[in-house]
């Protein structure tokens, strides 16, 4: 009987990368912190140059940025970014969908319905920082999907700037807006959008992914007035 052969491991800059990128989306990294690169060495119990590789690419990804004098910095959120933000995951989410639609497999089909399992479930365990990534997942199943190397870059690029602004708006209060009833319509438009895609329904899939993104504005403006700025809205 042969041995099992061991499962090769993650190169340490893409554990590097991962960890330091949670340490982002969940705010232990604020917004315009500096990145202390010996501090996360030891922290990681990694060496520093698997380290500093991770901190470029998560420059690459305008997580970081790199200020003269002063290193790796996290990037600032503004309202500017936001406007931004939205105004671009309408329009590239929208053609996602559409194409997806047209061209998804039924692999990706049930691969989309077990990782909405998977959301659900950390929905109602209020893991927020599951429910961020889950939902990052669940989107990128989606430009997988459609087909298109170009798109598919440039909204996983949107993707990384809008999972720390998921999680701080799915694991803070909001007066307005009940969380409870916010998961269970996210849970329902992705179950939706599946069975868009399965019955190859454009127009459903673009305008219930019209409807999810409205969903997550509607979050985020909660906590995106000048006043909450000014109060440190990552405090």
């Amino acid at each position: 009987m042969n041995p099992k052969k061991p499962i090769p491991s993650a190169p340490l800059s893409e554990v590097a990368y991962q960890q330091i990128k949670e340490m982002i989306v969940n705010v232990k990294l604020r917004p315009g912190e500096q990145v202390d690169e010996g501090g996360l060495a030891s922290t990681l119990s990694i060496g520093r140059t698997p380290i500093r590789e991770a901190l470029f690419r998560l420059v690459a990804e305008e997580l970081l940025q790199v200020r003269q004098g002063r290193g790796f910095v996290v990037r600032d959120v503004t309202l500017s970014d936001l406007k931004d933000l939205f105004e671009a995951l309408l329009i590239l989410e929208r053609s996602a969908a559409a194409l997806a639609a047209r061209r998804i497999n039924a692999e990706q089909i049930r691969a989309l319905e077990g990782i909405n399992a998977d959301f659900k479930k950390a929905w109602k365990k209020n893991d927020f920082i599951q429910v961020t990534l889950v939902n990052s997942r669940f989107h990128r199943g989606i430009y997988e999907a459609a087909g298109n190397t170009f798109l598919n870059s440039y909204l996983n690029s949107l993707q990384n700037q809008s999972q720390r602004l998921a999680y701080l708006c799915y694991s803070k209060p909001a007066a307005s807006i009940d969380l409870e009833s916010h998961g269970e319509h996210s849970i329902r438009d992705h179950a939706r959008l599946i069975e868009c895609f399965a019955a190859g329904d454009e127009a459903g899939a673009v305008q219930t992914i019209t409807e999810h993104i409205r969903l997550f504005q509607n979050r985020v403006n909660d906590f995106a007035t000048p006043s909450v700025m000014e109060m440190n809205l990552f405090a």
